[in-house]
């Protein structure tokens, strides 16, 4: 009976270790994958901000009424 609890607590053990390394492991790819993300806003944010001046530049630069 004895040796039965120990197989079961020795599995659990197992269960619990891998269970850990996983987590450990989707959590890092989480925390990279949110590295990303915010890397990605910051140049998507840089694009529009210059797309906006350039929309404003242009519209700066009418062309005169003989175009």
């Amino acid at each position: 009976m004895e040796n039965n609890y120990e197989k079961r607590i020795n599995e659990l053990e197992a269960k619990n270790t891998f269970q850990e390394d996983a987590i450990e492991r989707l959590s890092a790819e989480v925390r990279k994958q949110q590295e990303e993300i915010i890397s990605l806003k910051d140049k998507l944010l840089a694009v529009i901000n210059s797309l906006d001046k350039n929309t404003l530049s242009e519209n700066n630069e009418e062309k005169p009424p003989h175009y």
